[in-house]
């Protein structure tokens, strides 16, 4: 461990040669201005939403169900500054997940099912067994013993797999199929139910696989939430980087201020 003095120099060092760069470069460098423009991105998203005044009774006692205040009688203005101070910041955080899930179903609402029937292969389950095996020799030996003479499958992953899925008897899963590699994405994909595929290289490991269950998904309320953000992150990402690369625009010293003016203006 180093010694405190010689730690409390090189700190103060550190300090002393941060103190000298320009603030913003600091935020930039740790990602708090990326931080920054997410959140005031997502607030302006968040502002889009336009609710009906016969539907703001509703969202009110949404926001405030089971917590010990009564609803307001109306949206307008600051109301949330009207309820119990510890009670604000829950409320807020339900607000604004209301806000910004109405602005993304006026915006992207229309996009939901196409988007939805391109990612529908990769959102289903499956259940499946794994071994996985050191050498191409045993990897066929152990398929033809699966294929031709019905061996377990279990028996043979808790004897011979090299991965966790011996503890499993070779059982992974349930698991969305997103969340799986590609070339076992296209493993699976290949497979009918109680389908063994031949040895397959992966990861510097030889697999044999075979599906057990797959269960296709619908597109319900909680999917749909999720796939409006899928569709929002592109555009945030874009307009986040813009922001950015304007704002370091506008702060470079070498760049002179009618410029930099000029660029904001466009942007």
């Amino acid at each position: 461990m180093l010694p405190v003095p010689q730690l409390h120099s090189e700190l103060l060092a550190a300090v002393h040669a941060m103190a000298r760069r320009p603030l913003h470069e600091l935020l930039d460098q740790q990602g708090i201005l990326q931080t920054v423009a997410r959140d005031l991105a997502l607030e302006a998203i968040r502002r889009e939403a336009r609710f009906c005044p016969e539907d703001s009774g509703q969202l009110l006692a949404q926001v405030c169900a089971g917590l010990p205040c009564a609803p307001p009688q109306s949206a307008d203005g600051d109301w949330i500054a009207s309820l119990p101070v510890n009670l604000q910041d829950t409320v807020r955080q339900r607000w604004d997940h209301l806000r910004l899930q109405k602005a993304l179903e006026d915006r992207y609402g229309e996009r939901v099912e196409a988007h939805f029937l391109e990612r529908r292969e990769d959102l289903e389950h499956v259940v499946f067994r794994l071994m996985r095996l050191p050498h191409q020799g045993l990897a066929e030996e152990l398929y033809l013993r699966l294929v031709d003479d019905d061996a377990s499958f279990g028996d043979l992953a808790a004897r011979h797999s090299l991965g966790e899925e011996s503890l499993t008897r070779g059982i992974v899963g349930p698991i969305e199929v997103a969340q799986l590699q590609p070339s076992l994405r296209a493993v699976l994909r290949s497979l009918t139910v109680g389908e063994i595929h031949p040895p397959v290289l992966l990861d510097q490991s030889i697999l044999l696989v075979r599906l057990e269950h797959r269960r296709p998904t619908s597109l319900n309320e909680s999917l749909r939430h999720r796939l409006l953000q899928e569709l929002l992150q592109p555009d945030l990402q874009v307009a986040i980087d813009g922001a950015l690369k304007e704002l370091r625009r506008s702060l470079d010293p070498a760049v002179p201020p009618a410029t930099a003016a000029l660029a904001l203006a466009r942007g």
